[in-house]
Protein backbone atom coordinates (compact mmCIF):
# COMPACT_ATOMS: atom_id res chain seq x y z
CA UNK A 1 0.00 0.00 0.00
CA UNK A 2 2.95 2.46 0.47
CA UNK A 3 3.25 2.64 -3.06
CA UNK A 4 -0.44 3.85 -3.20
CA UNK A 5 0.51 6.41 -0.29
CA UNK A 6 3.49 7.97 -1.76
CA UNK A 7 2.12 8.28 -4.94
CA UNK A 8 -0.67 10.29 -3.89
CA UNK A 9 1.61 12.87 -2.15
CA UNK A 10 2.93 13.48 -6.37
CA UNK A 11 -0.31 13.43 -7.91
CA UNK A 12 -1.82 16.02 -5.94
CA UNK A 13 0.86 19.29 -6.54
CA UNK A 14 0.98 17.89 -10.25
CA UNK A 15 -2.77 18.31 -10.69
CA UNK A 16 -2.40 21.70 -9.26
CA UNK A 17 0.39 22.56 -11.09
CA UNK A 18 -1.41 21.37 -14.73
CA UNK A 19 -5.47 23.31 -13.36
CA UNK A 20 -2.86 26.24 -12.49
CA UNK A 21 -1.99 27.21 -16.22
CA UNK A 22 -3.39 29.94 -17.12
CA UNK A 23 -6.39 30.25 -19.67
CA UNK A 24 -8.55 32.35 -20.90
CA UNK A 25 -12.64 32.38 -20.38
CA UNK A 26 -14.07 33.66 -23.27
CA UNK A 27 -17.46 35.33 -22.82
CA UNK A 28 -19.85 37.92 -23.69
CA UNK A 29 -18.84 41.85 -22.33
CA UNK A 30 -22.60 41.40 -20.42
CA UNK A 31 -21.52 38.07 -18.47
CA UNK A 32 -18.67 38.28 -15.87
CA UNK A 33 -16.86 35.19 -14.57
CA UNK A 34 -14.73 34.63 -10.99
CA UNK A 35 -12.99 31.93 -10.98
CA UNK A 36 -11.60 29.63 -7.69
CA UNK A 37 -8.87 26.99 -7.29
CA UNK A 38 -8.21 25.30 -4.08
CA UNK A 39 -5.89 23.07 -3.13
CA UNK A 40 -5.49 20.94 0.20
CA UNK A 41 -2.69 18.75 1.63
CA UNK A 42 -3.11 17.33 5.09
CA UNK A 43 -1.36 14.51 6.99
CA UNK A 44 -2.29 12.43 9.99
CA UNK A 45 -0.35 10.80 12.17
CA UNK A 46 -2.15 7.92 14.35
CA UNK A 47 -3.18 4.28 13.58
CA UNK A 48 -3.68 4.16 10.46
CA UNK A 49 -1.41 7.06 8.86
CA UNK A 50 -3.30 9.07 6.62
CA UNK A 51 -2.28 12.10 3.49
CA UNK A 52 -5.53 13.40 2.09
CA UNK A 53 -5.20 15.66 -0.67
CA UNK A 54 -7.95 18.05 -2.64
CA UNK A 55 -7.84 19.93 -5.69
CA UNK A 56 -10.63 22.02 -7.07
CA UNK A 57 -11.43 24.28 -9.57
CA UNK A 58 -14.88 26.27 -9.92
CA UNK A 59 -15.75 29.14 -12.51
CA UNK A 60 -18.67 31.30 -12.27
CA UNK A 61 -20.49 32.93 -14.99
CA UNK A 62 -23.11 35.57 -13.72
CA UNK A 63 -26.17 35.44 -15.92
CA UNK A 64 -27.96 38.71 -14.46
CA UNK A 65 -28.05 40.50 -11.40
CA UNK A 66 -29.74 37.59 -9.37
CA UNK A 67 -28.40 34.41 -11.41
CA UNK A 68 -25.15 32.97 -10.90
CA UNK A 69 -23.68 29.66 -13.16
CA UNK A 70 -21.28 27.59 -11.43
CA UNK A 71 -19.09 24.83 -13.32
CA UNK A 72 -16.00 22.76 -12.33
CA UNK A 73 -14.43 19.79 -11.48
CA UNK A 74 -12.43 18.39 -8.25
CA UNK A 75 -10.32 15.37 -7.20
CA UNK A 76 -10.18 14.24 -3.67
CA UNK A 77 -8.19 11.03 -2.28
CA UNK A 78 -7.30 9.94 1.13
CA UNK A 79 -4.83 6.87 1.68
CA UNK A 80 -4.27 5.15 4.22
CA UNK A 81 -1.70 3.15 5.49
CA UNK A 82 -2.93 -0.32 6.49
CA UNK A 83 -2.24 -3.65 7.47
CA UNK A 84 -3.69 -6.31 4.78
CA UNK A 85 -6.04 -7.84 7.04
CA UNK A 86 -7.54 -4.75 8.20
CA UNK A 87 -10.81 -3.90 7.32
CA UNK A 88 -10.30 -0.05 6.01
CA UNK A 89 -9.54 0.80 2.46
CA UNK A 90 -5.61 1.78 1.40
CA UNK A 91 -7.45 4.45 -0.93
CA UNK A 92 -10.74 6.87 -1.15
CA UNK A 93 -11.07 8.85 -3.46
CA UNK A 94 -13.37 10.94 -5.85
CA UNK A 95 -12.92 12.63 -9.49
CA UNK A 96 -16.34 14.59 -9.83
CA UNK A 97 -17.67 17.64 -11.99
CA UNK A 98 -19.45 20.56 -10.04
CA UNK A 99 -22.55 21.66 -11.76
CA UNK A 100 -25.15 24.05 -10.09
CA UNK A 101 -26.14 27.91 -9.82
CA UNK A 102 -27.10 30.76 -7.16
CA UNK A 103 -29.52 32.70 -7.16
CA UNK A 104 -30.96 35.47 -5.50
CA UNK A 105 -34.44 34.83 -4.14
CA UNK A 106 -35.07 37.87 -2.17
CA UNK A 107 -33.33 41.11 -1.15
CA UNK A 108 -32.29 38.79 1.81
CA UNK A 109 -32.06 35.58 0.51
CA UNK A 110 -29.53 33.35 -1.63
CA UNK A 111 -30.37 29.96 -2.73
CA UNK A 112 -27.19 27.70 -3.99
CA UNK A 113 -27.89 23.86 -5.91
CA UNK A 114 -24.89 22.05 -6.42
CA UNK A 115 -24.50 18.67 -8.22
CA UNK A 116 -21.07 16.75 -7.91
CA UNK A 117 -21.70 13.85 -10.23
CA UNK A 118 -18.71 11.79 -10.86
CA UNK A 119 -16.73 8.87 -9.50
CA UNK A 120 -16.40 7.92 -5.77
CA UNK A 121 -13.91 4.26 -5.13
CA UNK A 122 -11.24 3.05 -3.81
CA UNK A 123 -9.16 2.94 -7.07
CA UNK A 124 -8.59 -0.59 -7.25
CA UNK A 125 -11.93 -1.16 -9.54
CA UNK A 126 -13.72 0.84 -11.75
CA UNK A 127 -17.76 -0.32 -12.40
CA UNK A 128 -21.05 1.27 -12.52
CA UNK A 129 -21.70 1.27 -8.99
CA UNK A 130 -18.94 3.90 -8.29
CA UNK A 131 -20.71 6.49 -10.16
CA UNK A 132 -22.79 8.30 -7.93
CA UNK A 133 -24.00 12.32 -7.86
CA UNK A 134 -24.62 13.67 -4.17
CA UNK A 135 -26.52 17.21 -4.09
CA UNK A 136 -25.81 20.03 -1.92
CA UNK A 137 -28.94 22.38 -1.58
CA UNK A 138 -28.88 25.21 0.44
CA UNK A 139 -30.11 28.82 1.56
CA UNK A 140 -28.32 31.67 3.62
CA UNK A 141 -30.62 34.66 5.02
CA UNK A 142 -28.70 37.89 5.29
CA UNK A 143 -29.79 39.87 8.61
CA UNK A 144 -27.12 42.47 7.67
CA UNK A 145 -23.30 42.77 6.88
CA UNK A 146 -22.59 41.12 10.46
CA UNK A 147 -25.14 38.12 10.62
CA UNK A 148 -26.04 35.57 8.20
CA UNK A 149 -27.81 32.38 8.69
CA UNK A 150 -27.55 29.29 6.81
CA UNK A 151 -29.90 26.07 5.83
CA UNK A 152 -28.64 22.96 3.90
CA UNK A 153 -29.22 19.71 3.13
CA UNK A 154 -27.11 16.88 1.43
CA UNK A 155 -28.85 14.95 -0.90
CA UNK A 156 -26.71 11.30 -1.11
CA UNK A 157 -28.62 8.25 -2.21
CA UNK A 158 -25.65 5.69 -1.19
CA UNK A 159 -25.35 7.13 2.01
CA UNK A 160 -26.55 5.43 5.09
CA UNK A 161 -28.03 8.64 5.96
CA UNK A 162 -29.68 9.54 2.08
CA UNK A 163 -31.05 13.36 3.17
CA UNK A 164 -28.31 15.37 5.80
CA UNK A 165 -29.42 18.51 6.67
CA UNK A 166 -27.51 21.15 8.09
CA UNK A 167 -27.69 24.83 10.10
CA UNK A 168 -25.40 27.86 10.61
CA UNK A 169 -24.98 30.72 11.39
CA UNK A 170 -22.13 33.64 10.91
CA UNK A 171 -21.74 36.47 13.39
CA UNK A 172 -19.12 39.12 13.34
CA UNK A 173 -20.27 40.29 16.87
CA UNK A 174 -17.35 42.89 17.25
CA UNK A 175 -14.67 44.47 14.62
CA UNK A 176 -12.26 41.63 15.19
CA UNK A 177 -14.34 38.58 15.79
CA UNK A 178 -16.59 36.18 14.39
CA UNK A 179 -18.67 33.23 15.34
CA UNK A 180 -18.52 31.52 12.13
CA UNK A 181 -20.54 28.39 12.50
CA UNK A 182 -20.99 27.47 9.33
CA UNK A 183 -20.41 23.16 7.98
CA UNK A 184 -18.46 21.70 7.66
CA UNK A 185 -15.80 24.22 9.17
CA UNK A 186 -17.29 25.87 12.13
CA UNK A 187 -14.75 27.74 13.65
CA UNK A 188 -13.82 31.35 16.16
CA UNK A 189 -12.29 33.87 14.22
CA UNK A 190 -9.50 36.68 15.41
CA UNK A 191 -8.86 39.25 12.93
CA UNK A 192 -5.43 40.23 13.87
CA UNK A 193 -4.69 42.92 10.73
CA UNK A 194 -6.15 43.21 7.35
CA UNK A 195 -3.79 39.91 6.49
CA UNK A 196 -4.01 37.68 9.23
CA UNK A 197 -6.60 35.96 10.44
CA UNK A 198 -6.21 32.94 13.44
CA UNK A 199 -9.16 30.51 14.29
CA UNK A 200 -10.05 27.79 16.24
CA UNK A 201 -12.29 25.33 15.63
CA UNK A 202 -13.68 22.27 13.94
CA UNK A 203 -13.15 20.35 10.79
CA UNK A 204 -15.61 17.63 9.00
CA UNK A 205 -14.92 15.41 6.10
CA UNK A 206 -17.15 12.67 4.89
CA UNK A 207 -17.96 11.29 1.47
CA UNK A 208 -19.13 8.01 0.39
CA UNK A 209 -17.27 5.68 -1.44
CA UNK A 210 -17.78 1.77 -3.54
CA UNK A 211 -14.52 -0.55 -2.60
CA UNK A 212 -13.53 -3.25 -5.38
CA UNK A 213 -14.77 -6.24 -5.99
CA UNK A 214 -11.96 -8.10 -4.78
CA UNK A 215 -11.36 -5.39 -1.46
CA UNK A 216 -13.40 -8.00 1.37
CA UNK A 217 -11.33 -11.39 -0.52
CA UNK A 218 -8.02 -9.72 0.43
CA UNK A 219 -8.97 -9.06 3.98
CA UNK A 220 -10.55 -12.76 4.68
CA UNK A 221 -14.15 -10.82 4.64
CA UNK A 222 -15.89 -11.64 1.38
CA UNK A 223 -18.78 -9.99 3.00
CA UNK A 224 -16.98 -6.41 2.11
CA UNK A 225 -16.51 -6.99 -1.78
CA UNK A 226 -18.10 -4.14 -3.45
CA UNK A 227 -19.67 -2.92 -0.48
CA UNK A 228 -20.46 0.53 0.07
CA UNK A 229 -18.66 2.47 2.96
CA UNK A 230 -19.37 6.11 4.84
CA UNK A 231 -16.28 7.90 5.72
CA UNK A 232 -16.23 10.16 8.26
CA UNK A 233 -13.79 12.20 10.33
CA UNK A 234 -13.87 15.30 12.73
CA UNK A 235 -11.18 17.44 13.42
CA UNK A 236 -10.38 20.11 16.42
CA UNK A 237 -7.57 22.55 15.98
CA UNK A 238 -6.51 25.96 15.67
CA UNK A 239 -5.37 28.30 12.38
CA UNK A 240 -4.25 30.62 10.52
CA UNK A 241 -5.26 32.40 6.92
CA UNK A 242 -2.71 34.65 5.62
CA UNK A 243 -4.24 36.71 2.84
CA UNK A 244 -0.48 37.00 0.92
CA UNK A 245 -2.03 39.16 -1.99
CA UNK A 246 -5.76 40.40 -2.63
CA UNK A 247 -6.61 37.17 -4.57
CA UNK A 248 -4.35 35.24 -2.98
CA UNK A 249 -4.75 33.20 0.72
CA UNK A 250 -2.41 30.61 2.53
CA UNK A 251 -3.48 28.87 5.36
CA UNK A 252 -2.23 25.92 8.45
CA UNK A 253 -3.80 24.04 10.67
CA UNK A 254 -3.42 21.30 13.00
CA UNK A 255 -4.73 19.77 16.23
CA UNK A 256 -6.14 16.44 16.79
CA UNK A 257 -8.68 14.12 14.69
CA UNK A 258 -10.96 13.11 17.31
CA UNK A 259 -13.10 10.54 15.49
CA UNK A 260 -12.35 8.59 12.00
CA UNK A 261 -14.74 5.63 11.05
CA UNK A 262 -15.22 3.53 7.76
CA UNK A 263 -18.74 2.53 8.19
CA UNK A 264 -19.76 -0.53 6.07
CA UNK A 265 -23.31 -0.02 7.21
CA UNK A 266 -24.80 -2.89 4.85
CA UNK A 267 -23.03 -5.39 6.96
CA UNK A 268 -22.59 -3.94 10.19
CA UNK A 269 -18.78 -3.28 9.94
CA UNK A 270 -17.60 0.06 11.28
CA UNK A 271 -13.69 0.02 12.04
CA UNK A 272 -12.29 3.26 13.66
CA UNK A 273 -9.08 5.44 13.87
CA UNK A 274 -7.64 6.16 17.34
CA UNK A 275 -6.91 10.24 18.00
CA UNK A 276 -4.36 11.85 16.62
CA UNK A 277 -2.52 14.57 15.30
CA UNK A 278 -3.04 16.25 11.92
CA UNK A 279 -1.61 19.28 9.93
CA UNK A 280 -3.12 20.78 6.60
CA UNK A 281 -1.66 22.90 3.97
CA UNK A 282 -4.03 25.22 2.12
CA UNK A 283 -4.25 27.42 -1.01
CA UNK A 284 -7.08 29.86 -1.88
CA UNK A 285 -6.66 31.48 -5.56
CA UNK A 286 -9.70 34.05 -6.57
CA UNK A 287 -9.23 35.48 -9.79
Amino acid sequence: MKNGFNSAFFLAPLLAALLAIPFRVSAADSIAVFQEFDVTLGYVRGHPNELNSDVKYVASLQIDKDLLLRFGAEWQRFSFENSRDAATPDTLQQANAIVGFDYQLAEQWLMRTEGRPGIYGDSSHFSRRSLNAPVLLGVVYLVDADLQWSFGLRVDVRSQYPVFPVAGVRWKFTDLWTLNLMFPNPRLEYDVNDTLRTYFGAGILAGTYVVGDHFGDDRGRPQLNHATVDYTEVRLGPGLAWKARPNLTLEAEGGYVLYRTWDFFDQNIKPSGHPAPFLNLACHYRF
